[in-house]
């Protein structure tokens, strides 16, 4: 069983040691927490995209839904931001339900653009609407100053269950574990009866139908679990800038980052967004470095180029590219054992 997933595991133990063993290293912890959040939106976006083929463009919307409601929680009534995550996250969940029950008639380019136009609504109505700050936003007051003499504030002291982010290596360990439990659970839905449903809808709709499966049902419950991991990776984007706004959390730009990095670490795959967004943001780091932070938009072209020259070569991504390799190694293994075996006999 960890032999199956001992990428994984390598995957995982690296995330969780190389903040230990780098010290007080803010740059690498930003970047290790940067790609933690957007590959668990990344994951979200796989499920309805990657596993029943239904593109969205506007997965933002639910993103910014769980940044807002985590933030409003916590800055106006003072309530933990592990409640705010969930409470988001049925939030973002519902409204995908309400929001896909019809439009799931759209098929194609259609249902695509309609997704954008949802979030494109999202992020004008929360710029004009003054009680989340309208086009100001929210800044998140620090939570030693916000629970300071509060009979409630028992939960601000403890920085994991705060997700206070004064101290970058317990906020990216928390951050950390919960992509785990995010990604265990993309994964047994992969191999769950739902996941072999999902498929045969990506493949066929016709011969979905023809063995009694309903697509719609089943693209709803896909869309309803994508709100809400995308929400959840939302909170954490919110608590760790501790400041939000429309422009920050429902543009297109932001879906197309949940979109880019799992297209290039491989669609369809669980390991495919937390291996693009890995790429996506070492390069943003050696980028600045090897620039002194006058090349900003250069990691960009060159993720750019990369995603058209994998998306040409192998559409399944980093992950198609190194299955190839693997097959290759794999044949030419069995053809040089078939070689002994006939020269023994």
């Amino acid at each position: 069983m960890l032999k199956k997933y001992r990428f994984a595991i390598v995957i995982f133990a690296a995330l969780f040691l190389i903040p230990l063993t780098i010290g007080n290293n803010t740059d690498v912890h930003n970047v290790i927490i940067y790609m933690l959040i957007y590959a668990m939106a990344g994951e979200a976006w796989n499920l309805i995209t990657g596993f029943t083929g239904q593109t969205s463009f506007g997965h933002a919307a639910y993103f910014g839904i769980g940044a807002y409601t985590s933030t409003v929680l916590l800055e106006y009534f003072h309530i933990t931001p592990w409640v705010g995550m969930f409470t988001g996250g049925i939030i973002a969940a519902a409204l995908a339900f309400v929001i896909n029950f019809k439009m799931f008639r759209l098929k194609g380019h259609y249902f695509a653009i309609a997704t954008l136009c949802v979030a494109e609504i999202l992020r004008v109505l929360f710029s004009k609407w003054s009680y989340v700050g309208a086009g100001d936003g929210i800044a998140l007051t620090p939570i030693n100053t916000l629970v300071e003499g509060s009979s409630k504030s028992a939960w601000g002291k403890i920085a994991w269950l705060s997700l206070d982010v004064r101290n970058r290596i317990p906020f990216l360990i928390v951050t950390l574990a919960v992509f785990i439990l995010v990604f265990i659970l993309c994964l047994a839905l992969e191999h769950s009866k739902l996941g072999f449903y999902w498929k045969a809808i990506r493949e066929s709709h016709e011969v979905a139908e023809s063995v009694g499966v309903n697509p719609r049902n089943y693209k709803l419950a896909a869309m309803c679990i994508s709100a809400f991991l995308a929400a959840v990776g939302g909170t954490f984007f919110a608590q760790f800038f501790k400041y939000i706004d429309a422009e920050t959390v429902f543009p297109l730009s932001v879906s197309m980052i949940f979109v880019l990095v799992t297209v290039l670490g491989g669609i369809g795959n669980v390991y495919g967004p937390i291996i693009g967004s890995a790429i996506y943001y070492s390069l943003e780091l050696w980028m600045r470095r090897l620039t002194g932070g006058s090349g900003s938009g250069l990691n960009l072209i060159i993720f750019g180029l990369l995603i058209v020259l994998v998306t040409c070569f192998e559409p399944q991504g980093i992950i198609g590219v190194a299955k190839r390799i693997q097959s290759r190694f794999t044949r030419k293994k069995e053809a040089g054992g078939d070689g002994k075996i006939e020269t023994h006999s």
